[in-house]
């Protein structure tokens, strides 16, 4: 049956918008309105719900031609962002897209790379500490939607220019395909974990490293709080006496680095990385 017997009141022109008592979707390259006056609730709702998966849709569409056929500008300008990467035996269903779209409020595009693999692209200005929300409902998650997931959590990255993103994600995505086919035996990974296990592989990481150095040189004293942190073995009331620092100036420090580069310094592998990518300059 064609939209026009369905609703022979809706408009079809090329104008976005009729005003509040018509309720717009957006139809090829043509917009149609429907008089909210003439819809019943459910008819409301269910116009509602089809104008929000266009959208999405609309959006993972763009990301997916960024991201993975490298066409294009980045379809929306953040400073900060972080991807997860998600494995899956077969296709997730709507249901649980669903579900990821109303765990994660911050959920800009669900980006399907392949069959068997999803990418989430979130927005992180300000930054949502997504790794334990996602952990606490996976188990329950997997039960309902009797599926196994496997969850790379990438880095927090912000400053992102130009095509900064899109090279984080190249290298990102490649390392979780390394660790999918080389270990793949863990159920979440975090990215620190997985910069360690790269570097343990001489994997290549030459954007991740590119960035964090960047994010390195530009905070102050960070150079020397790794340094002291490192021969101080994490003990920050040592570093803070090698460094003539007050303690709590040292943990002002540490959470604005936290903030720009997504690194804890009190986590030994970020702290591992960082000290590694100083001594190889």
């Amino acid at each position: 049956m064609k939209l026009r017997e369905l609703f022979p009141e809706a408009v079809m022109n090329r104008q976005p918008q009729m005003g509040p008592e018509w309720l717009t979707l957006e139809f090829g390259d043509q917009f149609v309105h429907f008089p909210q006056h003439k819809l019943s609730p459910r008819e409301r709702i269910l116009l509602t719900m089809q104008q929000q998966t266009v959208l999405v849709e609309g959006e993972a569409d763009v990301w997916h031609q960024y991201l993975l056929q490298k066409k294009g500008q980045i379809p929306q300008k953040l400073d900060a962002a972080q991807l997860l990467y998600v494995e899956h035996a077969t296709r997730l269903s709507p249901d649980l897209l669903e579900l990821f779209r109303d765990l994660l409020p911050n959920l800009l595009a669900v980006v399907e790379a392949s069959s068997t693999r999803t990418v989430l692209v979130l927005h992180q200005e300000p930054r949502l500490e997504v790794a334990a929300l996602v952990q606490d409902v996976l188990p329950t998650v997997e039960n309902d939607f009797d599926t196994k997931l496997t969850i790379f959590f990438g880095n927090s990255w912000t400053r992102l220019q130009q095509e900064d993103l899109r090279h984080l994600f190249d290298s990102e995505y490649q390392l979780f395909s390394d660790f999918v086919r080389l270990k793949g035996n863990e159920q979440t990974i975090s990215f620190s974990s997985m910069i360690i296990w790269a570097q343990s592989r001489q994997l290549d990481l030459a954007a991740i490293s590119e960035k964090i150095r960047h994010y390195i040189d530009d905070s102050k004293d960070i150079s020397d709080i790794i340094e002291a942190l490192w021969q101080s073995q994490g003990n920050l009331v040592q570093t803070a006496q090698k460094l003539f620092m007050h303690r709590n100036s040292l943990q002002y420090k540490l959470d604005k680095f936290h903030s720009l580069s997504g690194l804890n310094l009190k986590n030994l592998d970020d702290l591992a990385f960082c000290r590694l990518l100083m001594l190889h300059d």
